[in-house]
């Protein structure tokens, strides 16, 4: 194999793209420093300087991959539809990524040494909230009060999707993510918020 003659930020940019090529075709077990190394067209002992340990290439390689994923801004002018928006975006992106944490928590869980929340921070790192700028617009609209929402609250329909995720690894229903938000989430956002009556 001849080694395509790159250096710095191209260099480290082709070798997590095919990281994330073999990871979300492969999975965990296949995403070897041989199998980069070959992917990328470059020397197994440039990836091992830069990514010492397997789990340093699995973070930077959700890191890189994160970066380009789309942010979703929605404003419909409701509430129910803001959130129901948000996660059907989410809904069209699951099968890849259920595809992975799948593999990671499963037989390879123990080589990777990090949890599932560690592995989502990677990929989707500290992106603004959408489900708080909903809120506020909801405020300002009076279409909710102003009360605090306990965070526990404020994550439950996303946590309620992941599960649902986790446990079937396809995308849901639009019957079931409808379910989420208007038989459970909205609810409990009038109770604490104080929702107010604006038709």
């Amino acid at each position: 194999m001849t080694a395509t003659r790159r250096r710095g930020a191209e260099l480290e940019a082709a070798v997590l793209e095919a990281g994330w090529d073999i990871l979300s075709d492969r999975g965990y077990s296949a995403l070897t420093y041989e199998a980069l190394a070959q992917q990328a067209k470059t020397a197994k002992q440039v990836i091992y300087r830069r990514w010492p340990t397997k789990r340093e290439l699995l973070f930077a390689v959700l890191e890189h991959h994160g970066t380009k994923l789309p942010t979703v801004e929605v404003d419909t002018g409701s509430l129910r539809s803001d959130i129901l928006t948000l996660m059907r975006a989410s809904n069209g992106r699951i099968t890849d990524l259920t595809a992975i944490f799948s593999g990671l928590i499963g037989t390879h869980f123990d080589q990777v040494e990090a949890t599932p929340r560690e592995l989502r921070a990677a990929l989707f790192g500290n992106r603004a909230n959408a489900v708080d700028a909903a809120l506020d617009r909801a405020v300002a609209r009076g279409e909710i009060g102003p009360g605090e929402i306990p965070e526990r609250v404020l994550a439950l329909p996303y946590d309620l999707y992941r599960h649902e995720a986790v446990m079937s690894l396809a995308p849901m229903s639009d019957e079931v993510l409808v379910e989420i938000v208007d038989q459970v989430w909205l609810p409990l956002i009038g109770k604490y918020s104080g929702r107010t009556e604006s038709e």
